[in-house]
């Protein structure tokens, strides 16, 4: 879950106080390089949304962080999690109000846009992960309602539920074949689930303990962050052999990436660090610290370069593909960062 200080929870519901860990944050299908704005503000390959728990609202910067574009505040109330689809929409969601009304919602914004086009209301409770699943379905894993919840592409009303064998989930991905994959805390488990069936197509539990990011390679290895158990659990397609473990240089992990480059990335929050492992050796290539302070989320763009967002002091590390220290740190705007999405 995202790791935020209680002040900002005194305002919510229970169930969104407790924030202190950051799951997964699927972005959804690749983007065209340019998408269409729907309210005369232009859309750029690279552009990095980055969502202020403490700010109530998000923040846009151009490419590599290099410039301020823009400040969303209209529909934005505790944001906990953002994703862009592949028409160039953000979808933020967000806990409550700071009234401390406990209705959640996720406001979906046109490319390029500062105003909700519209508003999803039924059946969220702490949205926590959003994902793209096929025909543009949009999932939202609710960690409040232990439940997670299906809508059609281009609309607000509630389609389908998940709620067999979900528990607090964190986060949210697909595999090739559209099957969706839920990390389980509570439960210690990852569920999948078959387009349209509300039933597990498959458990997953060796290994997993507080699971709380997930991830596919191009290989369709499945890779599950355990936050509880300071290792990286990997799977592989077709269950060919008994999943490996990664223990080397993990620390209490809260966001995973898989890199078309073959690397696989891991952000420890206990170390401040992301490590960085070669997906076919599974070995440890490199370790960034530099610039990582009480980490939140992190995110890479299409050309490689990865972001990272700090709670200590709040800020934004951007660094190349290839580096360990920061090209340049970010605070500008900056007031609680927790998830960052980035135009491909």
């Amino acid at each position: 879950m995202k790791r935020l200080l209680l002040v900002a929870c005194s305002a919510l519901i229970v169930t969104a106080c407790s924030a202190e860990r950051n799951g997964a944050l699927p972005s959804g299908a690749p983007f065209a390089a340019t998408a269409p704005s729907h309210d005369g503000v232009g859309q750029t390959a690279g552009n990095v949304y980055v969502a202020n728990w403490y700010g109530n609202d998000v923040v846009v910067f151009s490419a590599d962080g290099k410039s301020k574009l823009r400040t969303i505040t209209a529909g934005v109330a505790y944001p906990n999690v953002l994703a862009i689809d592949g028409s160039g929409r953000a979808f933020v969601g967000n806990y409550g109000s700071p009234s401390g009304s406990s209705a959640s919602t996720v406001a979906v914004y046109g490319a390029g846009g500062s105003t909700p086009t519209r508003t999803i209301t039924q059946g969220l409770l702490g949205p926590y992960a959003i994902a793209f699943g096929p025909a543009g379905k949009v999932y939202v894993a609710n960690r409040g309602g232990t439940t997670v919840t299906i809508y059609p592409r281009g609309s607000s009303t509630l389609l389908q539920t998940i709620s067999k064998d979900v528990r607090s989930p964190e986060a949210l991905a697909f595999d090739g074949d559209g099957n969706v994959y839920v990390a389980n805390w509570a439960n210690n488990t990852v569920t999948s689930y078959a387009p349209g069936k509300m039933s597990p197509l498959k458990t997953y539990s060796t290994g997993v303990l507080r699971p709380d990011a997930l991830a596919f390679d191009d290989a369709q290895n499945l890779y599950v962050a355990n936050h509880g158990a300071n290792t990286v659990t990997v799977y592989e397609p077709l269950h060919k052999n008994a999943p490996h473990t990664i223990r080397k240089g993990v620390r209490e992990p809260v966001a995973l990436i898989s890199t078309s480059s073959k690397l696989l990335y891991v952000l420890n929050y206990q170390n401040s660090s992301v490590s960085v492992y070669d997906e076919t050796t599974l070995a440890l290539v490199r370790t960034i610290t530099d610039g990582v302070a009480c980490p939140t989320a992190m995110a890479t763009s299409k050309s490689g370069s990865l972001y990272v967002a700090n709670s200590c002091p709040s800020s934004l590390s951007v660094y190349s593909s290839t580096g360990s220290k920061p090209l340049r740190t970010i605070t500008n705007g900056l007031n609680g960062p927790v998830a960052i999405g980035i135009v491909p």
